[in-house]
């Protein structure tokens, strides 16, 4: 299984993604990080299924939310 490697910003972002879904619907900022956390294990596990940003990265749309994992 491959390790996924994150950019410094990224947790700042999801904190501050997590608080804004919270503040529109109760619950709602939890389902994002069940979604992204989701997200993470496919990458994981079929790191080659999704499709190529560029020479060297792959990008996965999570279906619920207007975010990508490059």
């Amino acid at each position: 299984m491959h390790s996924l490697i994150f950019h410094p910003d990224v947790q700042i972002e999801v904190k501050y993604s997590f608080e804004w879904y919270q503040e529109q619907y109760k619950g709602l900022g939890h389902e994002f990080i069940h979604e992204l956390e989701e997200s993470f294990e496919s990458i994981r596990t079929m790191p080659s299924s999704w499709p190529k940003m560029g020479q060297y990265h792959r990008r996965f749309i999570l279906s619920r939310f207007p975010f990508s994992v490059i």
